[in-house]
């Protein structure tokens, strides 16, 4: 079974500045990306020793997806974002929440105290972080233990006829999408982050049920296919619906998932 993270990879004209990449595709973003199984906040408590209110750092916390599930959970969280329009879509969302709290800031410079979190997670947002000034911002942030998450939302791409041509269809229009859809997701990255082999990992199948609306958000919060203003939107939109309607059963689509959790204590690394 192929399967793709379901992440924003930036075409050689895209600025990679995650600041500015996402503007104009928050409320795409808010409305059309899936969330995450709940059931991942349970386990991180389970398996990290979590107490309830711990406070939990989600770094990149784009629109809020990632947050509210540990908000659900009984966490406090703090979402960390430097992208202006992304954060405002999350503070809107979970204004409800009085437990989260919203900062503009970044995976490598958070703002936040020294020794202020017990956790930090990021979902779907790693890819764009500098790995070591990332590792090394957490760590200054932490409690000990310093835990932490990585989480994907891994698209499965062989599932379905829909699955296989939605695959298809970014290959088409996605720019290197090919080429960085798996950056920092390797063991490699995934172990310098953690400082050694100490992370585990866990997985939580889901899916997310899309009319041709939704299914239009999910392609317009991509940051490497084309916007409306691009000449290739408009034929990769006729494709998209070609799809869709060719796909659809009582005018849905189903995307299939698996969330994966990477998850342990930050070492520092021992020297010989």
């Amino acid at each position: 079974m192929s399967a793709q993270p379901d992440m924003d990879s930036p075409p050689n004209t895209a600025p990679l500045d995650p600041t500015v990449r996402f503007s104009g595709r928050a409320q795409a973003y808010a409305s059309g990306r899936p969330g995450y199984p709940p059931e991942i906040a349970a386990h991180l408590a389970r398996e990290l020793g979590l107490r309830q209110e711990a406070v939990i750092v989600d770094l990149g916390s784009g629109t809020g997806l990632s947050s509210r599930i540990f908000l659900q959970a009984g966490f406090r969280v703090i979402g960390v974002e430097p992208n202006a329009q992304m954060r405002a879509q999350a503070e809107l969302a979970l204004a409800d929440m009085p437990a989260f709290v919203s900062v503009a800031g970044s995976a490598q410079a958070t703002t936040l105290h020294e020794a202020s979190a017990d956790c930090v997670v990021a979902a779907q947002a790693f890819h764009w972080f500098d790995l070591n000034a990332t590792r090394a911002e957490s760590m200054r942030i932490l409690r000990d233990p310093p835990r932490a998450s990585l989480i994907w939302n891994v698209r499965r791409t062989q599932e379905s006829d829909f699955s296989r041509g939605y695959e298809r269809l970014l290959l088409e229009f996605g720019g290197e999408y090919p080429q960085i859809r798996e950056r920092h997701t390797d063991e490699g990255s995934i172990g310098a982050f953690f400082g050694g082999s100490h992370w585990r990992r866990a997985e939580f199948e889901h899916a997310t049920e899309l009319d041709f609306e939704l299914l239009t958000a999910r392609v317009n919060s991509t940051s490497y296919l084309p916007t409306p203003r691009d000449r290739a939107y408009a034929p990769m939109m006729q494709a998209l619906r070609r799809l869709f309607d060719s796909a659809q059963r009582n005018g849905l689509v189903q995307m299939q998932y698996d969330a994966r959790v990477y998850f342990g204590v930050l070492h520092t690394p021992t020297t010989t």
